[in-house]
């Protein structure tokens, strides 16, 4: 595996004007991409605020599809990553730039995998030391 895929990117073909650049990219590199058991909880947490309904449901069997799809290559959180985080929280809180939990998550999955992150959010995960690809720019930052 050479990617870890943010919640952001496998999220992007749901739109109903899906960045182009986005789906191809993910269609070349789809079998060499992991997903973070992170991005699975942010998009059940969407789910979970939906009022029941034709949405809800559809939401909920693409993100069950995606789980199945992702099934041998989901990045579980266990110690080693959880002690990569905490390291992340506590250098990114010194130098004044605290990130939600479940970013710097996702940044110390890609950091313990050796996994460059693909995302739209860079900013989010400056000075964590993850390398970063945005393939809506098709640049690495």
């Amino acid at each position: 595996m050479l990617w870890l895929l943010d919640t952001c990117v496998v999220s992007e073909a749901l739109r109903r004007q899906a960045d182009a650049a986005v789906v191809k990219w993910l269609e070349a590199h789809t079998a060499r991409a992991a997903l973070p058991v992170i991005a699975l909880g942010e998009i059940q947490y969407g789910i979970e605020r939906l009022e029941p309904g034709r949405r809800r449901n559809a939401l909920q069997a693409w993100r069950d599809t995606l789980q199945a799809r992702y099934a041998d290559r989901t990045l579980d959180v266990g110690e080693p990553i959880l002690r990569v985080w905490a390291r992340l929280r506590a250098s990114l809180d010194a130098i004044g730039r605290p990130q939600q939990d479940m970013d710097i998550l996702i940044a110390a999955t890609a950091l313990a995998h050796n996994l460059t992150l693909v995302t739209r959010n860079t900013r989010h995960f400056a000075d964590t030391g993850v390398r970063l690809f945005d393939p809506w720019t098709g640049k690495h930052a």
